[in-house]
């Protein structure tokens, strides 16, 4: 196992390195189809959601459903993915299904872990710098050298970030196509093997079951504050939940 995560973090550090190698003076534009996906994880998997990820006992699980994704994705024609938001969750987000948690460290760690099961697949991982950022993710990204290339709305956010020490390779949506501000696009040549999508579902939907109080079963509710959150309507996450009930016990954490 230790073997086995050391191979794959120093695949994901000469990835990142090779994603990176641009040149700050040239800006390349391509066009929109089949170059970034934006699509939520939900369309993937069902009910899996960052705060999903974000509420795992094991957040290892992420990797999967990272690698999952990349095949899916890269089957589709992609080359890149856009995995979550440069913010952490609060309750005034507008979806805080497209948060992963309120920490900037285990928000960090999921990325990592999506980002590399991504790799794993040939599929490069875009975070969106649109909109909030939290200087927090930001500070948790670079100490884990986690510089991926990044969405933006327009060059003054780009500054913002490298003023902020975020160093990457940014990327501007317009006139119907992307812009890559600093460098080219880059292209992974490889795949992985399929994962079952029923069985990583299950595993992922299982293992974020949040036990708060003696209660109701919450189903999707988020900054819940007694009972067992789960995040899908399942018949088989809800018995999951009634036995969580039960024992009091359940393996997910609480990401609010």
């Amino acid at each position: 196992m230790l073997r086995s995560l050391t191979t794959r973090t120093a695949f994901f550090t000469l990835l990142v390195c090779f994603i990176l190698s641009t040149s700050l003076n040239t800006s390349v534009a391509m066009s929109k189809s089949k170059l970034v996906c934006e699509q939520p994880l939900e369309s993937f998997l069902k009910d899996v959601s960052l705060l999903t990820l974000g509420s795992l006992g094991n957040l290892g699980l992420a990797f999967d459903v990272g690698r999952y994704v990349g095949n899916v994705v890269r089957s589709m024609g992609y080359y890149y993915y856009v995995i979550g938001p440069l913010d952490t969750l609060s309750q005034d987000d507008p979806d805080h299904f497209y948060r992963v948690h309120k920490s900037p460290f285990i928000t960090a760690e999921v990325y990592e872990y999506l980002s590399q099961g991504l790799g794993s697949s040939g599929v490069i991982a875009v975070l969106d710098g649109r909109g909030k950022i939290d200087a927090g993710l930001i500070g948790a990204l670079n100490n884990r050298k986690l510089t991926l290339p990044t969405i933006v709305e327009d060059r003054s956010k780009a500054d913002l970030l490298v003023n902020l020490g975020f160093n990457t390779s940014f990327i501007l949506v317009q006139d119907g196509g992307y812009t890559f501000l600093n460098g080219a696009p880059k292209i992974l040549y490889w795949s992985s093997a399929m994962l079952d999508a029923d069985e990583l579902r299950r595993k992922v939907l299982s293992n974020a079951i949040i036990y708060l109080s003696p209660g109701e079963i919450q189903v999707r509710k988020t900054f819940a504050r007694s009972g067992v959150v789960v995040f899908s309507d399942e018949p088989f996450v809800l018995e999951l939940a009634k036995k969580v009930l039960e024992s009091r016990s359940a393996p997910g954490r609480v990401p609010w």
